[in-house]
């Protein structure tokens, strides 16, 4: 079974992600305070978002005395919550296994090494394995079901992980906090970035859920995946 999945961010007018250059003074509330919101058994995000949170300890991994199989590993609940972490080579180190009050899962390939196996078995990080070298996303949320029970997703970024789930098709809800400014910066990261060129993948389409007002100059815009391709757009 796949969880229901909702993207949730926050955006500019012209689609871009947080930058320096926007100017707020607290604009982790924009994000955090909506994302509060919505209900969900866990938080999921790409390497790079999860590095914010994860230690700045520089691990020296060491080979283990056994070689430890390719298997996941489902570490005792020790939290209502979960944070998952997109990681595909293994490059988020741990201090603890977890982030404020989520307790932390890894979704690795099978590239990963023994001893960063056992950086995580240290800290008593779960983990599961969904592909060789290319991550298999709907492979990862079935076992984020069948291991720990997660029946609603929430993506909290950034753009290739959104990106990537989008092109995958396993998107059930969109999100979007839209900031009252435009970026205007060429090249800057945008809420989706699924591929380059248009190719044979097709857009997205949404069926408006709610808007709300928030933050006086704020919208706050819920949209419900169309995927029914008999459904009128």
């Amino acid at each position: 079974m796949k969880p229901y999945v909702i993207c949730h961010m926050l955006g500019s007018v012209d689609g871009r992600i947080k930058q320096n250059i926007w100017g707020f003074k607290d604009h982790h509330k924009y994000f955090e305070e909506p994302a509060s919101k919505i209900k969900a058994d866990a938080w999921l995000v790409g390497r790079k978002t999860m590095q914010e949170f994860c230690s700045k300890k520089k691990y020296k991994l060491e080979k283990p005395k056994e070689k430890i199989a390719k298997e996941d590993f489902i570490a005792p609940k020790v939290a209502k919550q979960f944070a998952v972490v997109i990681d595909p080579s293994g490059k988020c180190f741990w201090d603890t296994n977890m982030v404020s009050t989520e307790q932390v899962i890894e979704v690795l390939s099978a590239d990963v090494s023994s001893s960063y196996l056992a950086h995580l078995r240290s800290k008593n990080v779960s983990y599961i394995f969904a592909g060789k070298k290319e991550l298999d996303l709907a492979l990862a949320l079935k076992k984020l079901n069948k291991h720990f029970g997660i029946k609603r997703v929430r993506i909290d970024g950034g753009g290739h992980v959104n990106g990537s789930f989008l092109k995958a098709g396993l998107i059930d809800e969109f999100s979007l906090v839209l900031a009252p400014l435009a970026d205007g910066t060429i090249g800057a990261p945008t809420v989706f970035e699924a591929e380059e060129g248009y190719g044979k993948r097709k857009a997205t389409h949404f069926t408006l859920k709610s808007v709300k007002r928030i933050y006086k100059n704020f919208l706050w815009l819920r949209y419900i995946t169309v995927k029914d391709k008999k459904i009128k757009r």
